[in-house]
């Protein structure tokens, strides 16, 4: 299965495929991050975040659709969104009268405030990485971007103080380090339809991982040791192993498994955080 074709269709893809996985990740590092700071995580904001991300995400794939050069080295990600192109249009209008239907209710003047400084980063980041506009090329480094935007999702909702300030560090680099394994097993996919993607400018990726995911692992351990976020340093702790491991047998799975696992390893929060405040 270490080929550069898709798997067949399996139901635990199904969330990557329609685009979920993105929401549901920041909406669950956003409830983490909501739980560590025991900060309330109001339901409207939440719900916005969840809308937009997957507007977004919903959008990413058309485009990805319509600038896909190679589609022998397309993934089954990919290929869904071609094949489905009006399903995902028919999202994006919901999702688009949701969040219609949220700011008509009424949302927090501070969280408007900060969704749209965000909407700035996220369009510049848009312009740079998936339609270069501007310098015609697709700068590197895009996995980073995710992950920062991933924590400015969070920050839109919760605000920043000194508390928050290094879980919303943490949710940047775990969700980029989640994009980087992504990355190194779609690096035949990306070479042919994505050449920004982090495994065409980093060389060394596959050993490099490695390496870095247990220093990652290592971070949040001790951070779980000496901190009073303990749940939330269990969680980080716990992906990061997921995400290691699973980097180190990716050549095993096709690329649309290891995408769909990697996107579960995010999830840690759920179950660590719900069983640890019984426990801790």
């Amino acid at each position: 299965m270490g080929d550069n074709q898709s798997e067949p269709f399996r139901w635990w893809f199904l969330l990557s495929w329609l685009g979920l996985d993105a929401p549901c990740v920041v909406l669950t590092w956003t409830w983490a991050t909501s739980r560590a700071a025991g900060t309330p995580l109001p339901a409207r904001p939440a719900a916005a975040l969840f809308l937009v991300v997957w507007f977004i995400y919903l959008s990413d794939r058309l485009i990805d659709v319509t600038r896909c050069q190679d589609w022998t080295q397309a993934t089954g990600r990919l290929r869904f969104g071609r094949d489905f192109r009006s399903l995902f249009w028919v999202c994006q209008v919901l999702c688009l009268a949701g969040i219609g239907s949220i700011l008509w209710a009424g949302l927090p003047i501070e969280v408007i405030r900060r969704a749209a400084w965000v909407a700035v980063g996220v369009g510049l980041h848009f312009l740079l990485f998936v339609v270069p506009l501007v310098l015609r090329i697709k700068l590197p480094g895009k996995e980073f971007g995710v992950g920062l935007f991933f924590a400015l999702g969070a920050y839109a909702c919760l605000g920043a103080t000194a508390q928050t300030l290094p879980l919303l560090i943490s949710i940047a680099l775990v969700v980029a380090y989640n994009c980087l394994v992504i990355a190194a097993r779609d690096a035949a996919s990306d070479q042919a339809n994505d050449p920004g993607a982090a495994s065409a400018w980093w060389q060394t990726i596959d050993r490099d991982l490695l390496w870095l995911g247990a220093a990652f692992t290592l971070a949040a351990a001790l951070a779980a040791a000496l901190a009073d976020e303990r749940a939330f340093y269990l969680s980080l702790a716990a992906a990061f192993v997921l995400l290691t491991a699973l980097h180190r047998f990716a050549q095993r799975l096709s690329g649309d498994a290891v995408r769909a696992l990697a996107d579960f390893a995010l999830f840690a929060p759920l179950p660590v955080m719900t069983v640890a405040s019984r426990v801790l």
